[in-house]
């Protein structure tokens, strides 16, 4: 199902993008940023070197050409490679943080088929930097907390085994009989934490701890719900469980884009020093296009303009280039990024 429109917001440094459903809820995101190394993508035709074979894990490992670095390539008995062929690939799955490398397939295998791109929308709206609806998507990818529809929470916690979902009914006014409450908001929070996992480029197991009572039947309608609705917005293989005696719904997602928080977090869990200075720059923008006369200065969090100052001098080219040589850079260490007027 593509999306039903996308709202594409360019910057001097970046263009962040999202993808929206007929409810103007968000089903994706994607961000393109100057001085960011991504050596490749999901879906990138490469090529490379098949330096080791090790059946014993599952397959080799390709040297990537192009400096794109070493890559994952899943094989079994009878494959008919040697090491040292050189290889056409495809990439199928991005690195992530923990040394997890870059998986991929050999070009001429296709893709198992899935949901059409999401990204393939009938209407595309360029908007300003700043803008709100853009804004909201990428705090939601990020957010521990995502509101249900008719009330209640999720939360999502990402570990190194899996990624642990709690249901929070708080809020929801819903009356009747304890077991039809029950199903209502696990049927919204296994819709929700489909798109959640689309969002938010996650994979691998999810658990989710369902609201109780939840019987056999109620549960395959949470876990047919939650299905459904992953298909409908993703191509990635997809195998999910009846839940068991304890509550809990587990599914195995593959694993796909690098997950949107390892881009914008630090390993603490707040934002890096990079991802603060491009807020900063986007919010320099926005007073850039309304006072368009004025010098103006960005204060920065000391660690992000010691960060602005090492490695993001693109970022100020890129700015002058489109408004003009009128901008300073310092840091009272605010908070948050800040911007006024230089008399």
């Amino acid at each position: 199902m593509p999306a039903a429109r996308i709202l594409q917001e360019v910057c001097a440094a970046e263009t962040r993008e999202v993808a929206l459903d007929e409810h103007d809820r968000p089903l994706a995101v994607r961000l393109t940023r100057l001085t960011e190394d991504r050596p490749v993508r999901t879906g990138q035709q490469v090529t490379g070197r098949l330096h080791t074979i090790s059946l014993g894990q599952g397959g080799g490992f390709v040297n990537l050409d192009d400096h794109g670095g070493e890559a994952f390539l899943r094989l079994q008995e009878g494959h008919g490679l040697t090491e040292g062929q050189s290889l056409d690939l495809r990439v199928a799955a991005e690195p992530r943080e923990g040394s997890k490398l870059a998986r991929v397939a050999l070009a001429g295998k296709a893709p198992a088929p899935g949901a059409p791109d999401l990204w393939d929308a009938p209407e595309v709206m360029q908007v300003d930097p700043g803008d709100p609806t853009v804004a909201m998507a990428f705090d939601m990818a990020i957010s521990d907390n995502v509101n249900l529809p008719g009330g209640g929470n999720i939360t999502l916690e990402r570990t190194r085994a899996l990624v642990a979902v709690d249901v929070d009914t708080s809020g929801r006014t819903e009356t009747g009989r304890a077991a039809t409450r029950a199903l209502k908001v696990n049927l919204d929070a296994a819709a929700e934490l489909a798109r959640q996992i689309r969002l938010r480029n996650l994979g691998g197991i999810i658990v989710m701890d369902c609201v109780s009572p939840l019987n056999r039947e109620s549960g395959k309608q949470v876990r047919d719900r939650f299905n459904t609705v992953f298909r409908q917005i993703s191509s990635q293989r997809v195998r999910a469980l009846l839940p068991s005696d304890l509550g809990l719904l587990e599914a195995s997602v593959e694993w796909a884009e690098t997950p949107i928080a390892e881009r914008l977090l630090a390993p603490s869990g707040a934002k890096s020093s990079r991802t603060i200075c491009f807020d900063g720059f986007r919010l320099l923008e926005q007073e850039a296009r309304a006072r368009r006369m004025d010098r103006l200065c960005l204060d920065l969090p000391g660690h992000a303009l010691d960060w602005l100052n090492r490695d993001g001098p693109l970022l100020r080219q890129s700015l002058a280039q489109k408004y003009g040589d009128r901008f300073t850079y310092d840091s009272t260490d605010p908070k948050s990024p800040v911007v006024f007027t230089v008399p």
